[in-house]
């Protein structure tokens, strides 16, 4: 299943510039509003004011933009909003497929990430596991080895169950020959609530996205054990996933942006066409740089395209963990 996560986005992401033509040329000819759907802070919101600050600060559009936060229910009160505000253009949304897809099964959201209008992926996170500096374990091996022993009791926390870090946790379980029922896995809205339970002793491994990680890292409190990717970031001492023979285990999660349901195809290319000029700026490319987020570009229909086949892809994943429906 992750495997073909891995390799969707990687094809996607080779997706070259959208034809404008028949674009709605005047679009935004009023203010944009960009909702995030979890809190101040969030990697959600982090990626709703970056595109906001990129649109006006790099002068891609004349008119203001507002970001608004509406947390909660694993991002679906967010989606439920959007879904109210059908056929505005001016109404946009950022999230992260894998997470919101699994907050949306596990909340049973009556609306689907599928029923918005998809305007592009932008942004691949690097996640990192870890450890306090203090723990005895100095590698991912002999963190599996005590999970092998004890899963119970060699405790995880990361994100929201059934998001990105659960289902990677999931996935090295697995290889190991342990049922992913039998983990211990703590669920918490982000990098803050990881440390806080790693260094009180709660838990004894640790997943998030390395930005949220990085200052804790930096700080001496925490060691790094393995990061996704192809390679580690700058600054980073420690292997990638895929040197260390789990890659395949790595759930790729392209965080990006919606719009309403029920655009025309001409105001949809308006909205991508926006989107791409954005992403050319050096203020977004500074962005990338300060969030650890990797480039990508995943267009319109294919973002929509690649949204449904994660769909059922997280939903399978969901069901091997005992979360699905």
């Amino acid at each position: 299943m992750v495997v073909a996560l891995v390799a969707t986005v990687s094809s996607a992401c080779t997706i070259g510039s959208l034809d404008d033509s028949g674009a709605v040329a005047d679009y935004p000819s009023r203010g944009l509003s960009i909702l995030a759907p979890g809190s101040v802070g969030g990697g959600w919101d982090s990626r709703a004011r970056g595109v906001g600050s990129a649109l006006t600060s790099c002068e891609v559009i004349d008119e203001d933009v507002t970001v608004t936060n509406a947390p909660g229910a694993g991002g679906t009160i967010g989606l439920a909003r959007m879904a109210g505000r059908k056929g505005d253009p001016y109404q946009l949304m950022t999230m992260d497929t894998v997470t919101m897809i699994g907050g949306a099964i596990q909340n049973h959201s009556p609306v689907k990430l599928s029923e918005l209008t998809p305007v592009a992926g932008l942004t691949v996170s690097t996640s990192a596991i870890v450890v306090p500096a203090r723990s005895p374990f100095h590698d991912l091996r002999s963190v599996l080895a005590a999970m092998r022993k004890d899963p119970k009791r060699t405790s995880w926390v990361g994100g929201s169950l059934g998001g990105p870090d659960h289902i990677t946790v999931a996935g090295l379980a697995k290889t190991e020959g342990i049922s992913a029922r039998k983990i211990t896995y703590v669920p918490t809205g982000g990098g803050g609530e990881v440390l806080n339970l790693l260094l009180s002793g709660a838990s004894k491994v640790g997943l998030s996205t390395l930005t949220e990680l990085r200052p804790q890292i930096e700080a001496g409190k925490l060691r790094v054990l393995a990061v996704s990717g192809d390679k580690a970031p700058e600054g980073i001492d420690a292997p990638t996933l895929g040197a260390l023979g789990y890659g395949d285990e790595s759930v790729v999660s392209v965080g990006g942006v919606m719009a309403t349901p029920g655009l025309s195809d001409d105001e949809q290319r308006a909205i991508v066409r926006v989107v791409d000029r954005m992403r050319r700026t050096s203020c977004w490319k500074r962005a990338l740089r300060q969030n650890d987020w990797k480039d990508v570009w995943v267009p319109g229909k294919k973002y929509g395209a690649l949204i449904d086949k994660q769909q059922r892809q997280v939903g399978q994943a969901l069901t091997s963990v005992g979360l699905g429906s």
